[in-house]
């Protein structure tokens, strides 16, 4: 191997941002209860975010809201610009999501009244 092509391959080795970051042995993980059944289900694109500043007002909270162009709903109350709050923490049973990306969503209805959405309702 060359000296370019390995200090390139050390390049994108380190700048790749879809290397996953590694995982805690022993670190708790998501447990879904089995009966976990949707309020709404949607579909639609990823189009913005909500997050939630820390206590040190330099770091964001592990819950966020996703902000989806919906484009089919089973239900009204979710059509247009739609606001879903998740956790990103495994601990949780976080769900991340990707900016410009389709999802089907299958949310519930939180007891603030805002839709949620976690592993254990998205199948994964």
């Amino acid at each position: 191997m060359s000296m370019i092509a390995l200090v390139m391959s050390m390049v994108v080795q380190s700048t790749d941002p879809y290397i996953s970051p590694p995982t805690l042995p022993g670190a708790p993980s998501c447990t879904c209860s089995g009966n976990e059944e949707p309020d709404v289900s949607f579909s639609g694109y990823v189009i913005d975010a909500k997050v939630i500043l820390g206590a040190d007002r330099r770091s964001i909270e592990d819950r966020m809201a996703t902000i989806f162009d919906v484009k089919y709903s089973d239900n009204s109350k979710a059509s247009g610009r739609t606001a879903v709050w998740h956790n990103v923490s495994e601990e949780f049973c976080g769900i991340s999501f990707d900016y410009g990306k389709k999802y089907e969503i299958s949310a519930r209805w939180g007891e603030n009244g805002e839709l949620e959405t976690d592993q254990c309702l998205m199948g994964e």
